[in-house]
């Protein structure tokens, strides 16, 4: 069943990176179902990983559209990740974070929501079978991985700021742009409460790293 779940989902992809936009549909959903499967079959969660495989070719998607269609279709992998594919994924979206098209922007900063529920689940707030049995070793490794997660945000965040931007109160209130994304993607996605905030500046001072966390609050002005 592994196997058949492994090329089903190969499949799929191969469908949503090159597929008319019906075919993408119905293969999104058809990702969607399999995932539902796998809450209760939990001897299909492997078969997820994939994305991760194919997400290394992600320059090779034909256009925007298909670009998108996958982007948007990694909650499902993400909400069901393996832990070994937790050190691939980050960089991955820090990096479609950066792009110059704001749709692609903003489905990394959607799908970085997914991809943190599931590395909270194995440190934070740890439920569920599949993370149910980590040993406290791997728990700390994930919790590493995480802030070191957004970290790299932050850091991106300082990267794209400028003078002009530092007037903006709310992130909401900030122009479209690579500094706006890195801001939701930092503070909406990644640091949604203050515990994890305070997490983050306790990781930084582990580390030996100085606190310049930029963060703006996230409502309107």
């Amino acid at each position: 069943m592994r196997i058949m779940a492994v090329e089903e989902v190969r499949a799929l992809i191969r469908i949503i990176k090159t597929g008319s936009r019906a075919q993408v549909k119905a293969a999104r959903k058809e990702v969607e179902r399999l995932w539902a499967r796998a809450c209760r079959e939990p001897e299909l969660w492997p078969a997820f990983s994939v994305f991760a495989a194919e997400a290394r070719d992600y320059g090779r998607i034909p256009d925007l559209e298909h670009k998108l269609a996958f982007l948007n279709t990694l909650k499902w992998p993400f909400l069901g990740e393996e832990i070994e594919n937790f050190d691939f994924w980050p960089g991955f979206l820090l990096a479609r974070v950066q792009e110059p098209e704001g749709k692609v922007r903003l489905a990394a900063v959607r799908a970085a929501e997914y991809l943190a529920v599931s590395m909270l689940s194995c440190f934070d707030t740890p439920g569920g079978l599949k993370f149910r049995d980590l040993s406290p070793e791997v728990r700390a490794g994930v919790r590493r991985q995480f802030f070191a997660f957004a970290m790299g945000a932050d850091e991106l965040a300082r990267k794209h700021r400028t003078p002009a931007l530092e007037r903006y109160k709310y992130i909401d209130s900030l122009p479209p742009g690579v500094y706006k994304s890195c801001q939701q993607f930092l503070n909406q996605s990644l640091l949604t409460t203050p515990e994890l905030k305070a997490g983050l500046l306790a990781f930084m001072r582990e580390k030996s790293i100085p606190n310049i966390f930029s963060s703006h609050p996230p409502g309107r002005a």
